[in-house]
């Protein structure tokens, strides 16, 4: 029961010692036998004496605050309380005390290892035959695992709105990046190779906005609005490719050094997701370590689990045995303590300061890599610090090569006609003038309907090239399982900034160029669709 602050009680003498019967045991009495003898923890405080000092505890009472008896006895209820006790809760116990009334509250206490808990607490007067103030008796309750779920639901549904609020942001502004780059590629095929000051603009324009692109990715990534698609690569090329963000993200101040290992195998794993698992474990080891003394090393090999596992005993135990691509990221920090390394991938569990974390990052990293059929662990770094482990399953075959999209060729072909449907007027415009440029005979709809009007009246195209997020009661996925239903010799290429778990169910089983895209690369997509066997050309 929280503080009273000395604060003052009407004075009755009392009629017996009250404080003595109760060290005693108050064996006489049945009240305090059944507060005794009950598993909630309970105190009685006497009023009549300076400050209301509990008189009786029972055993729940010292087990749940870690005081002896011998310290609780003669003391105010004021020592369970602390620095993020909440005066106004402390104002409203005082004041029922103050006028012999019950009152029932929620308080942060503090126990004798400093540790804190949430208490349920209810207070009631008790009186005697005569009507008389006797003592005060309290009941506690520690509601901690009630109050944490409870703010770790609100926390889920900020970050839910939050997740929403940035999906939103990161579907328009990859349109609007689209529009650039887009027109960008157009004036780049147009400037003269002597003109050096237009290139440098068009180059400049061009670098900035993919940069605009990885952070709109990555914006969809933290949203779960980014369609997984996983790929075959090598994770030291991602490493690599990773390096500038890495740098800013540890900064001038703290060592990043990277140990490739040699003919490291190849893994098939969604490169964003993984690039941002990557981001989220460097960024912890940068936050661990101290200014110009830290040293984080990011380590890729080859390992054979459980036989080379290193003493990494969790891997083996939760992955099958097998070959897998270990990457370490380590430090010289602090380290992390044994007695949390199995919350660590935990939602909602961080060590950082209020407001400086989440505790979703690392819980982020564990999923996706579960998704993945491999494995995040923790354990200690040689340097004492922490040693983030991730297991990605060895996959065979040879990783794409990834050309420039803006310089790419057109390949030669014949005058093909494409349906595109785009709803963006501005998007619409530049991908009808992308197109044309490519050598394509282009209709431009700006909805699933009109689309199919327009199929209605002339089924002769090659290709339907369609947005995903459309108005109108049909979406991108949607027409297209029309389109294959009702004009099967017609190829199908989907397009989109944006997704969710339903559309992108459906959209699987068609050929997806993400935007914003590159002309180059917009054209490889459509030949690779048009030029399979048996498609329509």
């Amino acid at each position: 029961m929280p503080d009273h602050e000395g604060g003052e009680t009407p004075h009755t003498p009392p009629p017996r010692d009250r404080k003595a019967e109760a060290q005693q045991g108050g064996s006489s009495d049945i009240f305090f036998a059944a507060v005794k003898a009950t598993r909630m923890p309970m105190i009685v405080t006497d009023p009549h004496q300076p400050d209301n000092p509990i008189i009786f505890c029972n055993d729940a009472f010292t087990f749940m605050t870690g005081y002896t008896q011998a310290e609780i006895v003669g003391s105010n209820c004021r020592f369970l309380q602390g620095p993020e006790t909440d005066r106004s809760v402390v104002d409203q116990v005082r004041t029922a005390i103050r006028t012999r009334e019950e009152v029932a509250v929620e308080i942060l206490n503090y126990r004798k290892n400093g540790s804190t808990f949430w208490n349920a607490l209810f207070v009631s007067p008790v009186y005697d035959d005569d009507g008389e103030l006797v003592y005060f008796f309290g009941s506690q309750l520690d509601i901690s695992r009630r109050r944490e779920a409870e703010d770790a639901l609100h926390e889920a549904q900020k970050m839910e709105a939050v997740g929403k609020l940035t999906g939103g942001i990161a579907h328009d502004f990859n349109n609007l990046l689209q529009v650039i780059l887009g027109y960008v590629d157009i004036l780049e095929a147009r400037v003269a190779d002597g003109d050096r000051a237009s290139r440098r603009a068009v180059e400049a324009i061009s670098g900035a906005a993919s940069r605009g692109a990885t952070l709109t990715q990555q914006l969809l990534a933290f949203a779960r609005k980014q369609e997984l698609r996983d790929r075959l690569l090598n994770f030291n090329s991602l490493v690599t490719d990773f390096r500038p963000i890495l740098d800013r993200t540890v900064g001038d101040s703290v060592a990043l050094r990277r140990q490739l290992a040699d003919n490291l195998w190849n893994c098939r794993i969604d490169p964003v997701q993984a690039e941002m698992a990557l981001l989220n474990i460097v960024g912890n080891a940068r936050d661990a370590v101290d200014d110009d003394s830290g040293r984080i090393t990011i380590t890729t090999r080859n390992v054979l689990l459980p036989e080379d596992a290193d003493g990494e005993g969790g891997a083996a135990l939760k992955l099958d045995a097998g070959e897998y691509v270990q990457v370490t990221v380590a430090d010289n920090g602090p380290g992390v303590d044994p007695a949390i390394a199995d919350k660590i991938f935990d939602p909602f569990f961080t060590t950082k300061d209020m407001g400086k974390g989440t505790g979703l990052g690392l819980a982020m990293v564990y999923g996706f890599m579960r998704q993945s059929g491999g494995l995040a662990t923790v354990g200690t770094s040689d340097d004492g610090g922490a040693l983030f482990s991730l297991y990605f399953p060895r996959a065979s075959g040879a990783t794409e090569r990834r050309s420039n999209p803006a310089l790419s060729k057109p390949a030669a072909h014949g005058v093909e006609r494409v349906l595109m449907v785009e709803d963006q007027e501005e998007v619409g415009e530049l991908g009808r003038a992308m197109l044309q440029d490519l050598g394509y005979d282009v209709v431009l709809a700006h909805n699933a309907r009109e689309a199919l009007d327009v199929l209605a009246r002339d089924a002769n195209f090659q290709l339907l090239f369609t947005d995903i997020l459309m108005p109108g009661g049909m979406n991108g996925v949607g027409l297209a399982q029309a389109v294959k239903r009702d004009y099967p010799r017609t190829a199908i290429l989907l397009t989109t900034g944006f997704a969710d778990e339903a559309i992108d169910e459906g959209s699987r089983s068609y050929e997806l160029i993400r935007k914003p895209y590159r002309r180059g690369e917009l054209n490889e997509r459509i030949r690779a669709v048009l030029d399979k066997p048996g498609a329509r050309t």
